[in-house]
Parts: C-alpha cells; sequence; structure tokens
C-alpha cells in the first residue's frame, strides 16, 4: 500500500505517540539524544561532521566525486547511539530516546523498501544481566504499543488491527541464529558464519506469521559489540516482522568488560572508544537494550510498500535520492 503525504503524517504521529506511551507505562525515561560523538563506533558505517569557528566550513568538490572540507573540528555522526544509551544508566535505571541517524547504505540496500540514509532509531536502555528478560521486556513494550494504537488508528487503517495482533501476541517464537540459516534455505556445506542473504530472510519472515526472534550469533557476525556466553556465541538478538517485512529491531547483552570491549573492538576493525572502556571499567553497569527502527514499525503498523512512502513533505535530505536516476 503507498500512502499520501497526509496518511503519512498521521500513521507517523499516531505511532509515535503510542510508543512514547507505551514507554512510559514501562517506566522509562526519555532522554535528549547526543548529536554528535567525537569517538567513532567499532564496526559503524559513519559520517563526519566537520564544525566551524564562527565561521562556515569550506567544501570543495573534487574532480572525482569527492571532497575536501576546510574547518576546525570534525565530530561522527551517529549511526545508533548504543554507548551513549549505556552510560545515562550510571544516572537512571531505564532510559529511551528517539535518535536521528546517518548511516551510508551498501550496495542492493536502496531497493530494499526498509532502508534510508537518514532515519530516527528508538534506542532503549536498561540494567539487565539476562538476555530472557530483554526479550520479554521487548515484546511487552510492542505489545502495550498496540493498544495503545488501535483505539486511535487512521479511519483508512485497513488491516492494520491483523498486524497489531501480531504485536501483542508474545512470547514471539524464538530462533537460534543456527536454525535461522537453516529455515533461510542455506545449505550445509555453505559458509555458517555470515548474516542471512536478502533472499533467505524473505524466506524466513515468510514462513512466520507474527513477529520472532534471532539470537545467539557466533562472534563476527554482528558489527556491534555484545556480551558473549560460555558456548562463545553472542547473547545478541533481532527481531524479526513476518511476511518480508523483515528485521525491525536489534540489540543484545552489552559486554561484560573492558576486555570484550576491547577484542570485539579489534576484531571489527578499529580501536576500542576509550571513553566507553574507561566508563565500564569504573562503573561495573551491565545493561541490554535494542535500536528499533521507527520508519520500519510504522511501516509495518500501516502496511506500507516501503519506508520511502513516509518520507515527510518537508523532508528534502539524502533520502530524496534513493532510487532517483543520477
Amino acid at each position: 500500500m503507498s500512502l499520501s503525504s497526509a496518511q503519512s503524517y498521521q500513521w507517523t504521529g499516531r505511532v509515535l505517540q503510542s510508543l512514547r506511551r507505551s514507554l512510559l507505562e514501562h517506566d522509562f525515561l526519555e532522554i535528549l539524544p547526543a548529536l554528535l560523538s567525537s569517538e567513532a563506533e567499532p564496526g559503524a558505517r559513519h559520517s563526519v561532521a566537520v564544525l566551524g569557528d564562527r565561521a562556515r566550513p569550506k567544501v570543495t568538490a573534487e574532480g572525482d566525486g569527492r571532497v575536501s572540507v576546510d574547518g576546525k573540528w570534525a565530530y561522527q555522526l551517529p549511526v545508533s547511539h548504543s554507548v551513549e544509551k549505556q552510560m545515562a544508566l550510571e544516572h537512571a535505571d531505564r532510559v529511551y530516546c528517539l535518535t536521528p541517524c546517518l548511516r551510508l547504505l551498501m550496495d542492493g540496500e536502496e531497493a530494499s523498501g526498509r532502508h534510508l540514509y537518514t532515519f530516527f532509531q528508538v534506542v532503549v536502555e536498561w540494567r539487565a544481566a539476562d538476555a530472557d528478560e530483554a526479550l520479554t521486556v521487548t515484546e511487552s513494550i510492542l505489545g502495550s504499543l498496540a493498544r495503545h494504537l488501535e483505539p486511535i488508528l487512521p479511519d483508512d487503517a485497513g488491516t492494520a488491527v491483523t498486524r497489531l495482533q501480531g504485536l501483542r501476541s508474545g512470547p514471539y517464537p524464538r530462533v537460534s541464529f543456527a536454525d535461522a540459516l537453516k529455515l533461510g534455505g542455506r545449505k550445509p556445506d555453505e559458509p555458517q558464519n555470515s548474516d542471512l542473504t536478502r533472499d533467505e530472510e524473505r524466506t524466513l519472515t515468510d514462513s512466520f506469521d507474527s513477529p520472532f526472534w534471532i539470537h545467539r550469533y557466533p562472534l563476527g557476525v554482528r558489527d556491534s559489540l555484545y556480551q558473549r556466553g560460555e558456548d562463545g556465541l553472542q547473547e545478541t538478538y533481532d527481531l524479526m516482522l513476518p511476511a518480508g517485512y523483515g528485521e525491525l529491531a536489534t540489540g543484545g547483552l552489552r559486554p561484560r568488560d573492558r576486555r570484550e570491549i576491547t577484542e570485539q573492538s579489534r576484531l571489527l576493525g578499529g580501536e576500542p572508544n576509550p571513553v566507553y572502556a574507561d566508563w565500564k571499567e569504573r562503573s561495573g553497569i551491565q545493561t541490554a537494550g535494542f535500536g528499533l527502527g521507527f520508519e520500519r514499525l510504522v511501516r509495518y503498523c500501516a502496511g506500507a510498500d516501503s519506508v520511502l512512502d513516509l518520507l515527510a513533505a518537508h523532508d528534502s535530505g539524502p533520502n530524496r535520492r534513493i532510487g532517483a536516476h543520477e
């Protein structure tokens, strides 16, 4: 289903209202996101913001499509806000924020219907040391969201009630990463430590009629930092939507200590964030959480064909380039 601009505004506003009500019910405190960071997140596909010193930075286009920038300071633009929300838990027990993110697209993602250059994540974090608790809390939040949204659905909501019933159907099925590969059609003689392809994910999600979890990933599949279990698998999880809608949220138990942060950061080809590593060493706070793609959630609730249908009329940013002929 394609949405008009008026429908997009209505769905976006009502889903956001319902999600905030649900998080408040679950005692989550809304915090403001940090818009820039001095440190890169290992594994993340960052872009950089350049600031001037009371003067606008000078941007010069190169002949091969690159640009050079003369400015004073450079900062990383946020991709997930994962570190910042963990550190906030030194001062509160449960937090969330709606954070703007910018992520570079990979090959093929411009046609996926769920990837954008600029998007919003609802990032949620709380003090927890158990993966089962993390999944249960997430299911409860989404079930409450559906309960709040049903009475305020737009008049032309169509089959939205059926999809919302899926969100309220917890506990959601749980599938190990190894079993997800089998259900997606991966052959035993093919690599077992690489993420699902788009075709495998579509086959997998078509076999479910409700949201479901993929969890227990081998080290190296994910591009973020998570706690490792005694069997060597990471305590991380993806919340998947049925019928080809795909991944809605990703999260996990955070690393236990500086050693896990350092080892996994270097495995991902980067250096550990020293501010994060120092904080973890000092505080010893164990947390769990997730980042939920807000446009993906609205797309699912509304039954939209693509997140591109949800672009606000007032947004003239880089998402307008997706699918355009250059």
